[in-house]
């Protein structure tokens, strides 16, 4: 058996498998990058916006057109899906929590537990 036997072939799971597994692999090979966007975003309210701006449509999508709960990947995904919708709504009404919680120094520290949290929430959603 090939491992793309083993690979969950609906699109919802296939993309944001890809997308988390990218992100967590991301903060380990760029990790300046990620600290120095995570100083920017601490500095800068605006930013908090735009991230519930991007994020709102993103869990909305997943919440009103993938809606399923049959397998544990799907299940996981929606999960995600709800929290995500909450945290955009976050992002969007109370911005300050979220900077207050960013500007604690652990978060910053701690970059690279987000990538290890990132690549087995991605390899979840692909191979569950």
């Amino acid at each position: 058996m090939m491992i793309a036997d083993y690979i969950n072939t609906e699109p919802f799971l296939l993309f944001f498998g890809g997308f988390y597994l990218v992100l967590g692999l991301s903060c380990f090979f760029a990790r300046q990058p990620w600290e120095e966007f995570t100083a920017l975003f601490i500095d800068n309210d605006a930013l908090s916006l735009v991230a519930g701006i991007l994020v709102l449509p993103i869990s909305l999508s997943i919440i009103a057109f993938y809606n399923n709960w049959e397998t544990l990947a799907s299940t996981i995904l929606m999960v995600i899906g709800y929290l995500a919708f909450f945290k955009a709504l976050i992002l969007l009404m109370r911005p300050r929590l979220i900077q207050a919680f960013v500007q604690k120094e652990f978060v910053r520290k701690w970059i690279w537990l987000d990538g290890i949290s990132g690549i087995i929430l991605g390899l979840a959603l692909l191979l569950l």
